[in-house]
């Protein structure tokens, strides 16, 4: 057999490793982000099966609240009828800052405050939204190294020829990054 068709045969089989290679790591990264949001439906889902037994317990003690439990109950039915990711996580968000701002509330209650019952659910409120927010941050990271492995040369031509397509990353808009005006929330 000729060296040039030996060379190129291996040269060729090198290169058809190499593509099969920088395929499987974009799998991997998308698998992992899609592993990562369904940890944050998880927490979310939990935090929602929660919800009731707050709302529950608030009620009890704050029955003109009313707009509160209200808002909360909209929300978690947002999240549940929502179709993409985008829109669960918006209501998510939403849902976060009526949970912040039910908590303003709660201080001018101080017998609801002292009840055991609740300040059981409030510390698991309190945890499910710091595994939330966990969930969030590997998700993020899981969505950084995606996107650089479809957006860095050589792996972004073989993302090119499999129409892979950069993840959004979960971002709290700066005006969400503000204290909560419960007033303001409820009202508009």
């Amino acid at each position: 057999m000729n060296t040039s068709i030996i060379v190129l045969l291996v040269l060729s089989a090198l290169m058809a490793i190499i593509v099969v290679i920088i395929n499987n790591k974009i799998i991997v990264k998308k698998n992992q982000v899609a592993q990562a949001y369904g940890s944050i439906e998880i927490y979310l889902k939990k935090r929602f099966d929660l919800l009731p037994n707050l709302a529950a317990m608030v009620k009890k003690y704050m029955e003109h609240e009313k707009e509160i439990l209200l808002k909360v109950t909209e929300l978690r039915s947002q999240v549940e009828s929502a179709s993409d990711e985008k829109e669960k996580i918006e209501a998510s968000n939403q849902m976060t800052k009526v949970l912040g701002g039910l908590n303003i509330v709660i201080e001018n209650y101080p017998e609801l405050k002292a009840d055991k019952q609740f300040l059981h659910l409030q510390y698991e409120v309190s945890e499910m939204e710091d595994q939330i927010s966990a969930a969030r941050r590997a998700y993020n990271a899981s969505v950084t190294r995606y996107n650089n492995q479809i957006q860095l040369f050589p792996s972004n031509l073989i993302a090119g020829i499999r129409k892979d397509e950069k993840e959004l990353l979960l971002e709290i808009p700066k005006s969400d990054q503000k204290e909560v005006n419960l007033n303001q929330l409820l009202n508009s």
